[in-house]
């Protein structure tokens, strides 16, 4: 009897330990899990109070050139208006005074009727991605990029062969990301898939970039300090 009495607190008691002991790791799993989604959230709020201390938008125009119909020389000139801040960007054409060639991802080169192309690209619900802090070198400045998080709307329509290609007002889907350095370049990568937009799948494939050489407007990725202080020092 004795010797039962002795197995059966054994069991017991051991039973005990081993929970105890899956107890512990529960506590101990679940406190490294609190722990690590404090350390998240706290650099989630370091990252955001970061991030307002940044003027990030622009506008302005972007020129790039075009082979023409005759020589196919790159000397048609395209004008390319944009604008963007941390939270939506356009990128748009109204026209082309001149017919030009058009290099495109399906369909070959395609001579472009003078006064036909036009193209809207729409993104909203931006976030920032990244910002890249430049040094004092004059050959760098700080460049912000940002990505769509949902789709946004591009109207395209172009004249080719007599035939009018895409919509002025049904646009087709696509998912962005914006690179914009200061002072210097604006440029806005649309992604394009086949099944879903296969007017500008055709003309610009999968991905493209819009951009050129920056003409006219701005382009701000600077701090709210820097902006201050070059504001003071004009006013001395």
């Amino acid at each position: 009897m004795e010797e039962q009495n002795r197995r059966d607190f054994i069991k017991y008691a051991a039973g005990g330990v081993i929970g105890l002991g899956i107890g512990g790791v529960g506590y101990l799993s679940a406190s490294s899990t609190n722990s690590e989604l404090q350390s998240n959230i706290a650099t989630l709020e370091t990252k955001v109070k970061d991030l307002d201390s940044w003027i990030l938008y622009g506008g302005g125009s972007n020129v790039k050139y075009m082979p023409n119909v005759t020589t196919r020389e790159a000397d048609i000139p395209m004008t390319e208006v944009f604008y963007f801040d941390q939270n939506k960007a356009i990128c748009r054409v109204d026209n082309n005074r001149e017919a030009f060639i058009m290099p495109t991802y399906a369909m070959g080169e395609v001579e472009i009727e003078k006064n036909s192309f036009f193209m809207l690209m729409e993104a909203n619900e931006l976030s920032v991605t990244k910002i890249i802090e430049s040094t004092k070198s004059e050959d760098l400045a700080n460049t912000c990029i940002l990505k769509g998080n949902t789709n946004g709307n591009c109207f395209t329509e172009a004249e080719a062969g007599g035939h009018i290609y895409g919509s002025r007002t049904k646009p087709e889907p696509f998912t962005s990301e914006i690179v914009a350095v200061d002072g210097k370049s604006f440029a806005f990568t649309a992604f394009f898939k086949e099944d879903e937009a296969p007017i500008n799948y055709a003309i610009f494939g999968p991905k493209f970039t819009f951009t050129g050489e920056l003409k006219t407007g701005t382009v701000n990725v600077k701090r709210i300090d820097e902006i201050i202080l070059s504001l003071v020092n004009a006013s001395i």
